[in-house]
């Protein structure tokens, strides 16, 4: 195609390969659009993954101050507790410990119980044998003198 030029009065005829009414792109211009575009659309993508990571980040950070505020008390009232529990086992071992000493009181007073009527038993078993014979003997006695006057 062929342009005319107008400078200061004077007409000029350039020949050139180019399309009606445009430029032809380069890959450079086509390399430079696509990184404009990707640009845009990158842009378009992290300003709201951003600004949402951001609301995100200052919830934590919100959950994170509550769980503080919560926690230091909680673990002071476990504290507490714990410290409680270990009096109470305390209390229970030597309560424990005086159940022990009862029951074993128990059982050498169950032992020495056995132990003397059994004693008894064999100390008295010889005079009722002595009394039942005694007890025999007089009633003999008694039906010989008696069973003479029948």
């Amino acid at each position: 195609m062929i342009n005319c030029l107008h400078t200061a009065g004077l007409t000029a005829e350039l020949s050139t390969n180019q399309p009606p009414g445009g430029k032809i792109l380069t890959p450079l211009d086509i390399f430079l659009i696509f990184t404009a575009g990707s640009i845009l659309i990158l842009t378009a993508v992290l300003v709201p993954t951003l600004l949402q990571l951001k609301r995100t980040y200052k919830k934590a950070e919100e959950t994170l101050q509550v769980l503080e505020r919560e926690l230091v008390p909680m673990s002071k009232k476990i504290t507490a507790g714990a410290a409680e529990v270990e009096l109470l086992a305390a209390s229970c071992t030597a309560k424990l410990e005086e159940t022990d000493e009862a029951i074993r009181a128990v059982r050498r007073a169950g032992d020495t119980l056995l132990l003397t009527s059994q004693a008894l038993k064999d100390s008295v078993r010889p005079v009722i044998s002595g009394v039942g014979g005694i007890t025999a003997g007089l009633q003999m006695f008694a039906r010989v003198l008696l069973g003479g006057k029948k």
